[in-house]
């Protein structure tokens, strides 16, 4: 399968959205594989007693469902994707519709300061839609995802 890459849909009154990002030959297939605790480095920032607690329901219940999930969403990309689409929370977005893309390397406060930056897609319509990057995502690997599919990638580091 070609290269992936995971993004948070961050939301100020609702849980984010946690997506897995598929190239296609004519798009970007977002799917959701998971919400607000998509994260291990998030735990670290919490306070001691609910931080173990996270801890704890993470690795005994979150990271096998979140495994068990990504799988079925590997599998379903590849058998059918249409199918995948059809599914409340997923989307794409076709090559032609981005006008181009923005990476900012910085943390968000969103994120607590654990996100490796932001993604920013400028899409035709004159819409645009952010996304966080996961601390465990690195910048190198987005930006080759985007090389990869040729579309345009803006880089700033400040």
């Amino acid at each position: 399968m070609n290269s992936t890459i995971h993004l948070l849909a961050p939301s100020t009154l609702a849980l984010d959205h946690y997506y897995k990002v598929y190239p296609t030959k004519s798009s970007l297939v977002f799917a959701k594989v998971g919400g607000q605790f998509y994260d291990k480095a998030s735990d670290d920032n919490l306070p001691l007693v609910v931080g173990l607690a996270f801890m704890a329901f993470r690795k005994l219940i979150l990271t096998k469902r979140i495994e068990k999930r990504e799988a079925a969403v590997d599998r379903q990309m590849s058998e059918n994707p249409q199918s995948l689409l059809a599914k409340k929370n997923n989307f794409e977005f076709h090559s032609t519709a981005i006008r181009k893309a923005e990476m900012k390397t910085k943390s968000t406060f969103h994120t607590a300061g654990t996100a490796t930056g932001t993604l920013r897609f400028y899409l035709n319509d004159g819409s645009e839609k952010k996304f966080t990057i996961p601390s465990f995502v690195p910048t190198e690997k987005v930006v080759k995802f985007f090389e990869e599919q040729q579309i345009q990638l803006d880089l700033i580091t400040k």
